[in-house]
């Protein structure tokens, strides 16, 4: 559509009246089902007040975490709190240190981080499942959601704008300001207490202990950042979910506390290399003392220093295989080399056994990710289609669960391993569909840019020279949902090449809603470049809905820019009609069963009701923290012989990877209990009725060659789109609408939705902040994993 023909209706609801809908019978209305699938529970509007109430804890759950591993190190716990905590379990208030004899003083530290760590994190994983319930933004106060809109913005600085947003910078700032904290209460304690004793001995402090006093805080500031270092790395992490930051844009969080974790660690280590060198004992304080026994001090010094630099390397290489050239260009060796972090912990729990009860709540987090992640691979999913188009571009089918475990939101992400190219690799693609538009199907559109998807495109020709079915294996569903775009008066979709996925996702979201008779209540903008013609091809049945249903062009503008000029042959290829109207070229009826014998099944994503994943929270915390107790206070591997007593340590952490069997003992029974009470069946069909048999169907119309299809919606060939008069075009629209109907929901800002290249994203940045930035909600996906 062209952008000149978009124009302003003055009574919005006169010109929704006339929207067109599909031929059905007149007294069709829309879904019940369908807002009870995809809308919030029913009695949630009646207790609004618990979503608040439920968002506020977690927010305060947030609060306690962070403040709770800073306020460990601050005079305040040395003189108070941990005389506190010490009564509770009978250590007089006078006698609170290391080796009391009266109470149980080895509960105190324990107790805190029970307090102040694992319990925060555990009550968020139940509140956030009674948030779902609710439509967050409704629940939100003005407020919250004005602070959140600032914390997506980035600084404009001299006409520079940052590559960082005010809420990374806040991040970054609390960040930072943590360890700076740490760092200083720790040292000035060291600091104070080795003086007072060089006072009493007449003697002054060395450079020496200077320096080990150094590495020794910063040993300590590298636990504060291993604290938090597993939360951004956990998919659909619940403090994540809850600042509805995408774990695609978390990863960036990851890489940050990442950093900060291997210099921490590199220059503690550094610190006591110093002072060993200068004393001239490095050798025998570095390198390994076979001969050195256990029970004894020398033996476990030397043995504890080895530890804590096995535990070093592996955060070196991981940290060096993750620099941004390194990962993009020897992307498997930062894949295979980032499993080391399994060594490093291990490893930095043996140099200092403590260091458990810092990383125990999200490191166990993490592994119930994992866990639930990994049994996503024991049955690979049915395909529907896999094909290449042009320009190597796949587009895969796959079937899901009709029952709501198999439901997805708009804008999520799925992981994808093909056995065949690679048995242990997963590469993650953005869902291009809505969940509304077919009840038992997601689309996946990828592009071949490296070695992996190159090789599935080859495998694509071999499926189909084999006549096989392809057989694959899908792990999901991941990220932050875009369905927020329903909060704005005025949507703004720019997309680039095959990163525009998500955005036709939102795009089919919308036209799925129209065609179940909901009325059109938005403005939308929809800018697009692109390289290859078989994009436009893709969505070209799309695009003819929308036509059918706004033919006056009123609420849907579209600018298209195709950056490279196509040749007349290519211009001249006939359109695919026939795939296009649905009519799969796949004549392959079986799999192979060279890979796996497993019947592949529609995808379920497990323990994905409340309940289930709940009570699977409960029993997994439960039994591990008992375990962990067990262990470390009974001690029998260190009775037993006090030279076993880095055995003790090891079994501790080690133990927690049992958690993975009790999360598929979950799955098991969960699984077992659908096939024995019917319930998939009896979802499946309540499922029948979120099928829209009102959609439109596809017509071919006069399109009928690639040159038609350029017409059709006027592209413009060989120019990229011109950002700042389209975003002008797109703020006059906005503004004139909001003059005509002040009361109009999401009036203020206009909601942008960018996902493409760099160039694209930071042109309409530029864009916006010339405009004024206060007039846009600016949300961008990320896809470097």
């Amino acid at each position: 559509m062209a952008p000149g023909t978009a124009a302003l209706t003055p009574n919005p609801m006169g010109e929704y009246a006339v929207i067109k809908t599909p031929d059905v019978d007149a007294t069709t209305k829309p879904s019940i089902a369908h807002s009870e699938r995809f809308g919030p529970s029913k009695w949630a509007v009646k207790y609004w007040y618990l979503g608040s109430l439920a968002q506020f804890l977690i927010l305060a759950s947030v609060v306690v975490y962070v403040y709770g591993q800073i306020a460990y190190f601050a005079p305040s716990y040395s003189n108070s709190v941990s005389k506190t905590i010490g009564s509770w379990w009978g250590v007089p208030r006078a006698n609170t240190g290391k080796g009391s004899s009266k109470g149980h003083s080895e509960m105190t530290r324990p107790t805190y981080f029970f307090l102040f760590a694992l319990l925060p994190l555990f009550v968020s994983l139940f509140l956030i499942e009674l948030r779902r319930h609710y439509n967050v933004r409704q629940i939100s106060s003005r407020f919250v959601l004005k602070f959140a809109l600032i914390m997506r913005r980035k600084p404009r600085i001299f006409g520079w704008i940052s590559f960082v947003s005010f809420g990374e910078l806040l991040f970054l700032g609390v960040l930072i300001g943590g360890n700076v904290l740490v760092f200083y209460y720790y040292y000035t304690a060291r600091y104070n207490r080795i003086s007072s004793a060089s006072k009493s001995r007449g003697t002054s402090i060395s450079f020496n202990t200077y320096m080990e006093m150094i590495g020794l805080t910063l040993g300590f500031s590298c636990i504060f950042n291993m604290a938090f270092l597993f939360i951004p790395a956990t998919r659909n992490a619940v403090w994540m979910e809850f600042m509805n930051i995408s774990y695609a844009n978390g990863v960036k969080y990851h890489r940050w506390i990442g950093v900060l974790t291997v210099l921490t660690a590199f220059f503690h280590c550094v610190g006591y290399y110093i002072s060993w060198v200068r004393q001239g004992t490095w050798s025998a304080q570095a390198l390994p003392c076979f001969d050195c026994p256990l029970n004894e001090r020398k033996g476990v010094k030397v043995w504890m220093n080895v530890f804590g630099e096995i535990a070093l390397l592996a955060f070196l290489i991981i940290g060096l295989t993750s620099i941004p050239w390194v990962r993009r260009k020897f992307y498997n060796a930062f894949y295979y080399f980032h499993h080391l972090f399994i060594v490093g912990v291990v490893f930095a729990v043996l140099h200092w056994n403590p260091i458990i009860l810092w990383i125990f709540p999200t490191f166990l987090l993490y592994i119930i990710s994992r866990s639930l992640s990994s049994a996503n691979s024991f049955t690979p999913v049915q395909i529907k289609e896999f094909t290449t188009l042009d320009n190597d571009i796949v587009k895969i089918v796959i079937s899901r669960s009709a029952a709501r475990a198999g439901d997805y939101k708009v804008g999520q992400f799925v992981y994808l391993n093909v056995p065949s190219i690679s048995k242990l690799q997963w590469h993650a693609f953005t869902i291009g569909s809505s969940p509304r538009a077919n009840a038992t199907t997601l689309t996946i559109l990828l592009k071949s840019l490296g070695d992996w998807t190159k090789q599935l495109v080859h495998y694509s020709e071999d499926c189909k020279k084999n006549n096989e079915l392809p057989t694959i294996f899908m792990d999901g569903y991941y990220g932050a949902s875009l369905e927020m775009y329903e909060e704005y008066s005025t949507v703004c979709l720019v997309g680039g090449g095959i990163g525009v996925t998500p955005l036709f996702a939102i795009l089919e979201d919308m036209v799925a809603k129209l065609s179940s008779h909901e009325q059109l209540t938005q403005r939308v903008f929809f800018i697009f470049t692109f390289r290859e013609l078989s994009l436009l091809e893709e969505i070209h049945p799309m695009l003819s809905k929308i036509k059918e249903l706004d033919p006056q062009e009123r609420f849907f503008s579209f600018h298209f820019s195709l950056t490279r000029a196509p040749s007349d042959d290519a211009m001249n290829r006939a359109i695919d009609h026939e795939r296009l109207s649905g009519k799969s070229h796949v004549l392959a009826t079986q799999y192979s069963t060279e890979i796996t014998k497993k019947t592949p099944q529609p995808f379920a994503e497990p323990l994905r009701s409340r309940a289930s994943k709940s009570l699977m929270y409960l029993t997994t915390f439960f039994i591990m923290v008992l375990i962990y107790v067990v262990l470390k206070y009974n001690e029998k591997i260190k009775k037993a012989d006090t030279r076993l007593s880095y055995l003790q340590a090891a079994v501790e952490i080690l133990v927690m990877f049992l958690a993975v069997f009790i999360v598929y003992t979950h799955i098991f029974v969960e699984s077992r209990f659908w096939k024995k009470t019917g319930l998939v069946e009896k979802d499946f069909r309540g499922a029948l009725d979120l099928q829209t048999p009102s959609s439109p169907k596809y017509f071919s119309s006069d399109v009928h060659t690639f040159r038609d299809l350029v017409n059709e919606y006027n592209v413009a060939i060989g120019t990229r789109p011109d950002m700042p008069d389209l975003l002008c075009h797109v703020y006059e629209t906005h503004q004139a609408f909001s003059v005509e109907h002040p009361s109009s929901f999401g009036n203020e800002t206009i909601g942008v939705f960018i996902s493409g290249p760099e160039a694209l994203k930071s042109a309409t940045e530029y864009a916006v902040a010339d405009i004024g930035s206060s007039n846009f909600d600016i949300h961008e996906e990320e896809f470097e994993l």
